[in-house]
C-alpha cells in the first residue's frame, strides 16, 4: 500500500537505473491469492511467464530487484491522454468546469464518477486525471507531467540506479529503413558548463530562433481529431509529477466499504500498453482489493496478496499494490499468466476507458473511480493532440505539424550540438568519461566484467578502447591472472545472482559532466556483439535523480541487444525508466519501469551482423524510438523525463540477463563497433546542456 509518509529529501545518490535485463528462468508463473474476497473470472491466475526481464542497473537499494520493469507517470500527457485539474462545481451535471470530459464520462478526479454521469459538487481535486477523446475543453490548472530537475540546482551527489529492459513476448512494430550512414549538418552550439538544465523557450540562442511553425511538407502529417480543440493544459511546474495527487483525505465510515480511489489518471501511453495510477482508498480496516474495470467489460485485479515464484514478476505485483498503479498490459511479466496479457492487452490504435473500485476483508466495494479513457498509439505516425507544457514555447505545434515516422521528415528542423565520429587515436576527454556515475565500488545486475576507467586509470595494463577503420571497437576479454591486485574490492564480493564477478574486463563511455541534453534527437550508428553474453548498450541516463518532488531519475534505453537471447529471439530493446516520486526514500528508490518494446529486423538477419542506426527523440511529454531512421515505438505522458540526461554507452560481457561468454580463445576479443554517435536540438532547446569545448 501507499505510504503517508512526507516526501524525503533525496541529498546523497550513487546508483544507476541501467540498462540490462535479468533472467527469467525463476518465472514459473505459479500464482496464488489469498484473502476472503475472491478474484473476477476475468483476471485468471495461470501458468508461465515466458518473458525475460531487464536487469536493473543498480547501485543503490531499491525496492525493484534487477528484474524489475518499470513505468508509468502521473498528470497530463499528450497523444490522447489529458489530465486536468480545476473546479467541478457540477451539480447532478455533466458540465464540469476544469475537467476534460470525454466521451460521456466526465473526469474529474476526487469525486465518483461513474458510466459518464457526474454527481459532485465542490471542488475537483483531480489534477492530473487523463481523459482523452482528441478534444479537451477544460479549464483550470493541470498538476501533471514531469518535472524538471536541473543538473545546476541539484545538489545529489553521485546518481541513480538505471533499470534495465525486459525481454518480452509482445507485439512487434515494423518499420525499419535503410541506413546510408549519413549525417544531417548543422551548426554545433557552445553551452553552458555549470551542468544547469533549462528547458522551454527562455533560453534560445541564434537571436531567439524558434522551430517555424506550420504542416510540414514532409511524410504525411496525421490529421487531429479535432484539429480545432484547445490545447491540453500544462502540468504543474510545482508538483510536475502528481505526489501531491497520492493522498486520500477522505475518512473512511466506519463498517462501510472503502472510500472511492480518487485522482485516477493516466501516467504513459504506448503503442500497445499504458500505465495508470490512482490515491489509494482509505477504510476503517484494510483495502485488500483494487479492481480495474476496462470498457470491454474485462476487469484486472490486484491484490497485495498475490505471489509468483519468479522475482521478477514478484516485484512487479508487489509495486501495483504498494503505488496503487497498473499497467495494461505488462506483457513482460504477465504474458500468460496473472494478467493474460497475450489474451487480454490492448492493441495499437486501440480506446478503453477505465475505472477502479476498492474492496475491503468484507467484499464491501467502493463506488467507481472517475473515468479516464486511453486512445493506444498505431503503430506509426500517431496524431499528437495540442497541448501546453511548461517545457515548450506557446504555441509550440511540432509534434503536431510533422509526420514523425521517420526522421527525414524532421530532422532539418534541428541543430547538431553534439558528435563524435571516433575517428581516433584517443577517446575525446571533452566528450567523454571512461568511468560510469556510479564508479567501481558496485556491481550491478550480476555483470561479471569490469569496465576499465583508462582516464582515472592510465597505468591499468589493459585499454578497452581501440580505433578501426573509422569506428571506435569497445573490447572485452577474460581477466588475465595478472590484474587480480588491480582489481576493486567489490569484485571479490559475493554477487545475489551467484555470478563470478570481474571475471572480463570491459570498457564504458558516458558524457556526464562533459554533454549533457534536454529534450533532442539522439543517433548512434554502430554494428552491436552477435556472441552469446555480449550485451550491447546505448541510452541515455539522469546524471542527478533529483530532489522532493522533482525527484524522477529518468533512463531511456535507445539499444540494448543481447548477441544470444536465452529467453527469444534476438531484437533490439528498447524501454523507460524512472523513480517513483512519492515511493521513494533516501537510498531506497522505488523505479518503475516501461514493459521492454522490442523489434525484430526486418531483413531476417541478426542486428550484430551489420551497421544499424539507433536512435530517440525527446520532446516534453513525447518518446519516439527509431531503427535506421524508422519509427518503432512511442510513448506519451506526463512521466516522461524532464531532466537533463548524458549519454552512455557500453558492452557487457555476462549477467543476469546475458549467459556468461563461453571459455573459448575464437570468441576474443568480443567486440561492439561504433561508427559515430550525435545529438541534435531544436532551437528552443539548444543552450540547455552542457558542451564540450569546440
Amino acid at each position: 500500500m501507499k505510504k503517508y509518509s512526507k516526501l524525503a529529501i533525496i541529498s546523497v545518490l550513487s546508483g544507476t537505473l541501467v540498462a540490462c535485463s535479468s533472467s527469467g528462468s525463476d518465472d514459473t508463473n505459479a500464482v496464488t491469492t489469498g484473502g476472503t474476497t475472491a478474484a473476477p473470472v476475468d483476471d485468471p491466475v495461470s501458468s508461465t511467464d515466458t518473458g525475460a526481464t531487464t536487469e536493473s542497473t543498480t547501485g543503490e537499494t531499491t525496492t525493484s530487484t534487477s528484474e524489475t520493469d518499470t513505468a508509468g507517470t502521473t498528470g497530463d500527457t499528450a497523444a490522447g491522454t489529458d489530465t486536468t485539474a480545476g473546479t467541478d462545481t457540477t451539480s447532478g451535471s455533466d458540465t464540469t468546469a476544469g475537467t476534460d470530459t470525454t466521451a460521456g464520462t466526465d473526469t474529474t478526479a476526487g469525486s465518483d464518477t461513474t458510466a459518464g454521469s457526474d454527481t459532485t459538487a465542490g471542488t475537483d481535486t483531480t489534477a492530473g486525471t487523463a481523459t482523452t477523446a482528441g478534444t479537451d475543453t477544460t479549464a483550470g490548472t493541470d498538476t501533471t507531467a514531469g518535472t524538471d530537475t536541473t543538473a545546476g540546482t541539484d545538489t545529489t551527489a553521485g546518481t541513480d540506479t538505471t533499470a534495465g529492459t525486459d525481454t518480452t513476448a509482445g507485439t512487434d512494430t515494423d518499420g525499419a529503413g535503410t541506413d546510408d550512414g549519413s549525417s544531417t549538418d548543422g551548426a554545433t552550439t557552445d553551452g553552458e558548463s555549470d551542468g544547469g538544465t533549462t528547458g522551454g523557450s527562455e533560453e534560445m540562442n541564434d537571436g531567439d530562433r524558434i522551430t517555424p511553425s506550420g504542416t510540414s511538407s514532409l511524410g504525411n502529417p496525421p490529421t487531429l481529431a479535432d484539429p480545432f480543440a484547445a490545447p491540453i493544459p500544462s502540468p504543474n511546474d510545482s508538483d510536475p509529477f502528481g505526489a501531491d495527487l497520492e493522498i486520500d483525505t477522505e475518512v473512511a465510515a466506519a463498517g462501510g466499504a472503502p472510500t472511492t480511489p480518487k485522482n485516477l489518471r493516466i501516467d504513459l501511453v504506448s503503442n500497445d500498453w499504458a500505465e495508470i495510477n490512482w490515491a489509494p482508498s482509505n477504510d476503517d480496516v484494510a483495502v485488500v482489493e483494487y479492481r480495474i474495470y476496462r470498457s470491454d467489460g474485462h476487469i484486472y485485479t490486484i491484490r497485495g496478496d498475490q505471489t509468483s515464484p519468479a522475482g521478477g514478476t514478484q516485484d512487479e505485483l508487489n509495486k501495483y499494490w504498494e503505488t496503487t498503479s497498473f499497467i495494461d498490459c505488462n506483457y513482460t511479466r504477465f504474458s500468460d499468466q496473472i494478467h493474460a496479457c497475450l489474451l487480454n492487452g490492448p492493441t495499437p490504435g486501440d480506446t478503453f476507458s477505465y475505472q477502479v473500485t476498492a474492496l475491503d476483508a468484507d467484499g464491501q466495494e467502493s463506488p467507481r473511480s472517475n473515468t479516464i479513457t486511453v486512445n493506444y498509439h498505431v503503430e506509426t505516425n500517431a496524431a499528437v493532440p495540442k497541448y501546453d507544457d511548461f517545457y515548450k514555447r506557446d504555441g509550440d505545434t511540432f509534434a503536431q505539424d510533422h509526420d514523425l515516422s521517420d526522421t527525414s521528415f524532421f530532422l532539418d528542423k534541428f541543430d547538431l550540438v553534439f558528435e563524435d565520429n571516433f575517428d581516433g587515436p584517443a577517446i575525446d576527454e571533452t566528450k567523454w568519461q571512461t568511468g560510469l556515475t556510479w564508479g567501481d565500488t558496485r556491481i550491478i545486475n550480476g555483470e561479471q566484467q569490469y569496465f576499465v576507467n583508462t582516464q582515472a586509470q592510465p597505468g591499468f595494463g589493459y585499454d578497452p578502447f581501440k580505433f578501426d577503420n573509422g569506428d571506435l571497437v569497445i573490447e572485452a576479454i577474460r581477466t588475465p591472472d595478472e590484474f587480480a591486485d588491480s582489481l576493486p574490492a567489490v569484485c571479490n564480493e559475493t554477487d545475489p545472482t551467484g555470478n563470478d564477478r570481474c571475471q572480463f574486463l570491459s570498457g564504458a563511455l558516458s558524457s556526464h559532466d562533459k554533454f549533457g541534453i534536454t529534450y533532442g534527437y539522439v543517433e548512434g550508428r554502430m554494428k552491436a556483439g552477435n556472441i552469446a553474453g555480449m550485451l550491447s548498450s546505448f541510452y541515455l541516463y539522469h546524471r542527478y535523480p533529483g530532489l522532493d518532488k522533482n525527484l524522477h531519475g529518468p533512463e531511456i534505453d535507445i539499444l540494448e541487444y543481447l548477441g544470444e537471447n536465452p529467453f527469444g529471439a534476438e531484437d533490439a530493446f528498447q524501454t523507460y525508466h524512472f523513480v517513483d516520486t512519492y515511493h521513494s526514500e533516501e537510498g531506497d528508490h522505488l523505479i518503475r519501469s516501461a514493459p521492454t518494446m522490442f523489434h525484430k529486423n526486418e531483413s531476417g538477419e541478426k542486428y550484430g551482423d551489420d551497421y544499424h542506426t539507433f536512435g530517440v527523440l525527446w520532446e516534453p511529454q513525447l518518446i519516439v524510438w527509431y531503427i535506421n531512421g524508422k519509427e518503432i515505438k512511442r510513448i506519451t505522458g506526463p512521466q516522461v523525463a524532464r531532466q537533463q540526461m548524458n549519454i552512455v554507452t557500453y558492452l557487457v560481457a555476462g549477467s543476469a540477463w546475458a549467459p556468461t561468454p563461453a571459455d573459448d580463445d575464437a570468441i576474443y576479443p568480443l567486440q561492439y563497433r561504433i561508427d559515430y554517435i550525435r545529438a541534435y536540438q531544436r532551437p528552443e532547446y539548444s543552450t540547455n546542456g552542457v558542451y564540450p569545448d569546440q
